[in-house]
């Protein structure tokens, strides 16, 4: 099994180490192209008058680590499109410093990159770890234990690999991690925030009164619905959250095809923890 990662907080951050460790420990070789500093909010952003390169920075010959000048979607089709990655099996996309939950997914480059490797042949995660916390901020201000969260994720790429054959095309598993060990994993749907325009924090800049749409204050950040069965309110349970997502958009058997699938793995995947 060999996998591509990559991850929207640089190819330094401690969250892209946790996972490459967790990977090649579960027995995955792993191919890490990851962007030179963090591109957190850039979603599916991707460079189309920009040369990209990628070098060599690190790791060893069966798990090199590259990195590039560009966005985490650029880092997956480069390392795909150049040839680099491939003989790789998936696409794993993380681990994001911060939980990636309901509307906020749509923002993440973590999610937007796991996209990108499933629009391009091949089945992709996208893993994410709330702080410590265990708070719902926009931007998580507090460290991270992202040690089971990896193995859970470890677990989850080597199902998808195994059943690769069985899984609908453009499918992504969007994958958080609690901030305590998760006591199971469980499918979720995606949670909804309530933004009130009064709470958006302002300050006063050169130019006048400016605006922080995003982690406006530790605070004051709007919270989500917390609705029964979404993301959110899975990992307020203390369990982790699994988002089968499909974007084969006009077919939505498809989507319903990868939730079964996804619904069987999660029930093996936890009675193996169990034992």
């Amino acid at each position: 099994m060999k996998v591509l990662l990559t991850n929207d907080d640089g190819y330094q951050s401690p969250g892209v180490a946790a996972a490459r460790d967790a990977l090649i420990a579960g027995g995955v070789q792993v191919l890490t192209v990851a962007p030179d500093g963090p591109r957190s909010g850039t979603a599916r952003s991707a460079s189309f008058r920009k040369a990209i390169t990628q070098t060599r920075a690190g790791g060893d010959d069966a798990n090199p680590i590259y990195v590039t000048n560009g966005t985490p979607t650029d880092c997956v089709r480069v390392a795909v499109l150049s040839g680099l990655a491939h003989d790789v099996d998936a696409v794993v996309s993380g681990i994001n410093e911060g939980a990636n939950l309901g509307d906020d997914a749509t923002y993440s480059s973590t999610l937007g990159s796991a996209i990108e490797g499933a629009l391009l042949g091949f089945p992709a995660l996208a893993a994410s770890q709330q702080s410590r916390d265990g708070r719902f901020r926009l931007v998580d201000l507090t460290d991270y234990d992202f040690s089971h969260g990896a193995k859970i994720m470890t677990d989850l790429t080597k199902l998808m690999i195994r059943d690769r054959s069985k899984l609908p095309p453009r499918s992504v598993l969007n994958f958080n991690a609690p901030a305590l060990p998760a006591r199971e994993v469980k499918i979720a749907s995606l949670d909804r925030r309530i933004w009130d325009p009064s709470r958006i924090h302002s300050i006063e800049t050169e130019n006048g009164p400016g605006w922080l749409l995003f982690g406006t204050h530790p605070e004051r950040d709007p919270t989500f619905e917390h609705r029964s069965g979404s993301d959110s309110w899975v990992l307020s349970q203390g369990d982790a959250a699994l988002t089968p997502l499909n974007f084969e958009w006009t077919l939505p058997s498809a989507r319903t095809a990868f939730t079964r699938w996804a619904r069987s793995a999660v029930a093996e995947l936890n009675k193996a923890r169990a034992l």
